[in-house]
């Protein structure tokens, strides 16, 4: 019972942090929000006592089912229809974000693992759950990832304005057509269904001691539910914001003063990494551009190391191609998610 009010607690100091982060327009509030608040009820000492463990599986098999509705028939034809370069880039920005990562380690006092995982261009959330199952340090990772992505959203516009100039605005053929599938959804027992076998694949990950296994085993299971019974599911906005939330929370339960202190020396290392972040961007994007039909700001939107729903906006906000941009993005996750673990495990 004393466990179960400090989580009560926690997770309303932590809804306080997002809807401060919210008002503040500052990305994945939910996330860095309640990452913050609880942080600082942590640093004064008074952080209350809740399951972390029960609490970081959940956030864990939630986001796992959310990224699992990524995964269809329909993205997989989308992405053989763009399969050369969609692989390729996926391929370079896992070389980009090992070589972010060995640059950051050689930059800083941090470990390997934290180094790797702090340049890699995944989603915040995802490398902070993954930085959190091998013991890195998840304040280092959430601050390094929160600052490349900041800095992403405010070049972007100042890049795409330089490409347009550049580059060959006319309106190109697209590889892939940008229609809906039109695949049916799912129906309530349909939802019973996928949360049993998405528990069921979280818990056979976290078994079978695969980095982020909770996370993997859930994205897979519900995935190929999904695939299997050949529908797509939706999910409240209020599911993906408790997820975040409950694990801002495991993350905040990990600040001390002594992580806090040492966030101030990563400021030159983190300018460095981002900075060797977007010159890879920046090469992969005139690489699409040359080797593929697209016009230079697609393909800029296409190689930046940002979130999805990030990317989509901006993509139609300057006349891109949104639905090539997400192609690749969801290919770009889903490939750091499965396989960059495995990588860096190397190390």
């Amino acid at each position: 019972m004393h466990q179960l009010g400090g989580f009560f607690f926690s997770y309303l100091v932590g809804s306080a942090g997002y809807l401060l982060f919210d008002r503040l327009k500052i990305p994945t509030p939910a996330l860095l929000g309640s990452m913050f608040a609880c942080g600082l009820i942590n640093i004064t000492g008074h952080y209350p006592e809740f399951p972390v463990w029960a609490v970081s599986f959940t956030s864990n098999a939630l986001i796992g089912i959310m990224l699992g509705r990524l995964i269809s028939r329909d993205v997989f034809r989308q992405i053989l229809g763009l399969s050369r370069p969609v692989l390729s880039l996926s391929a370079g920005m896992i070389a980009l974000s090992l070589a972010s990562g060995f640059a950051l380690y050689g930059l800083s006092d941090l470990d390997i693992h934290t180094s790797l995982i702090s340049g890699a261009a995944g989603g915040i959330a995802e490398m902070i759950i993954y930085g959190i199952s091998v013991d890195a340090d998840a304040s280092v990772i959430a601050f390094m990832q929160t600052f490349r992505v900041v800095t992403f959203l405010m070049l972007i516009p100042c890049f795409a304005k330089i490409a347009g100039k550049i580059g060959d605005r006319k309106d190109h053929a697209r590889p892939v057509s940008s229609g809906k599938s039109g695949l049916p959804l799912f129906e309530r027992g349909n939802y019973a269904a996928l949360v049993f076998v998405s528990l069921v694949g979280a818990v056979a990950g976290k078994m079978l001691d695969i980095p982020t296994g909770a996370l993997i085993g859930a994205m897979a299971a519900s995935g190929a539910y999904a695939t299997a019974i050949g529908k797509s599911y939706r999910y409240d906005t209020r599911i993906r914001c408790f997820a975040q939330i409950t694990l801002g929370m495991v993350t905040g339960e990990r600040l001390t003063p002594e992580a806090v202190s040492a966030l101030g020396n990563l400021l030159m290392p983190a300018l460095a990494v981002t900075g060797v972040m977007i010159a890879g961007s920046a090469l992969f994007a005139f690489l699409l551009y040359k080797y593929t039909g697209l016009d230079l700001v697609t393909c800029l939107l296409c190689a930046a190391p940002a979130g999805i729903s990030q990317i989509s906006v901006y993509a139609e906000e300057i006349g891109a191609d949104t639905f090539t941009a997400s192609v690749f993005h969801t290919a770009r996750i889903i490939s750091i998610v499965t396989f960059y673990p495995l990588v860096t495990m190397l190390f």
